[in-house]
This record gives structure tokens, sequence and C-alpha cells, in this order.
């Protein structure tokens, strides 16, 4: 899948080496990344999909993830995370209605839709299928997960937390919910 994406002008022009924005952060393992501290290409490709979908590129676009993280994980296998950070100073700045198109927009435009000839080839499989909103609107990195989860109960982040079927995408057999994540979370 790397090589057909790095043959794609399209998608190479969107590979970052980092998931980052506005100081919200999804983080890389060691394993992953070189000797010279950038990504290992041949294990890991981040893409900034947010950028495919810009008004710079396209009149009216519809509203997309930040970034899609695929990692090989094994021969011809391949995990997918697909990851919306939010850095925002309270919960009121997460907006449901706002969130989920952005997955929306993903699943099926981008990967089910204009570039689907690369991500649903038959050739290899999808190993593992996670949607993940980063934020932490309380600065709350602090505390254990039962402190967080009391503290979150009752706000929007909930729902999130819960997962309901509301949330849930399936691609490639693989079905995911939206779950929330703290900034700092690593994949690998």
């Amino acid at each position: 899948m790397f090589d057909e994406i790095i043959n794609c002008p399209e998608l190479s022009g969107l590979l970052r080496q980092t998931c980052e924005e506005n100081d919200v952060c999804v983080t890389v393992c060691d394993e992953l990344i070189g000797d010279d501290g950038l990504l290992r290409h041949d294990l890991i490709n981040i893409l900034k999909v947010d950028k495919y979908y810009s008004s710079s590129k396209m009149h009216n676009p519809p509203a997309s993830i930040d970034c899609l993280i695929i990692i090989k994980t094994g021969d011809r296998e391949f995990g997918l995370t697909l990851v919306e950070l939010k850095g925002v100073s309270d919960a009121r700045g997460l907006i449901p209605r706002k969130i989920k198109p952005k997955f929306d927009t993903t699943v099926c435009e981008f990967l089910s839709g204009r570039f689907t000839d690369i991500f649903e080839r038959s050739d290899f499989t999808i190993s593992y299928f996670h949607l993940w909103l980063v934020t932490d609107p309380y600065k709350w990195l602090s505390m254990s997960e039962g402190e967080y989860r009391k503290k979150v109960k009752g706000t929007v982040l909930e729902m999130y937390l819960l997962g309901g079927r509301s949330l849930q995408y399936q691609f490639r057999g693989r079905v995911a919910t939206i779950k929330h994540m703290l900034p700092g979370q690593q994949v690998c």
C-alpha cells in the first residue's frame, strides 16, 4: 500500500512526519522511527487528510479528519487509525454534529470513494481499524483513568467514552467506534 501512496501525487503530497495540530498530537513509538529521527516510511505513513479537503483545492470542501495513520503490521497487512485532533479549552468546543461528518467524509469518500483503488485492494488485509478523537479540554492529563471518567460523566466526552452505535463505522470487515483519547496517545 505504501508504494501506491507514494506513486499517487494526490496522496504523496499529504505525507507528514507527525500527526499534530494546535498543541494536540499523537505520538509514534520508537520502533517506527529511524536512526535519523524520521518516520520509517517502510513501516508507517501519516497522511494529512484535511489538507486534501482544503478550500485551496476545492470549492466548499467537506469536513474531514486531521490524520490517517497507516502502520504495516505484517506481510501485506496494515492497521488504520483515523485521528481528529481537537485543541479546545472546554467540552463546549466538542460538537458531535461537527465531529461525526469528518469521519463520514474520510471513511465514505476518501477511503471507500476517491482512493478505493488504493485502500480497498484485495491483495492486502486491514489488521485493525481505529477512530480517535484526541482532545483534553479540561487539561486532566495527570488524572487516573477512573478520575477522568468521573469528571467526564454527563459531558459530551462521555458519549465518546461509551461509544454508541451512531459513532460506529465499518471498513473492509472491521468495525470501529469513535473513541476519545488523550493527547500524546501512542501508535505502534
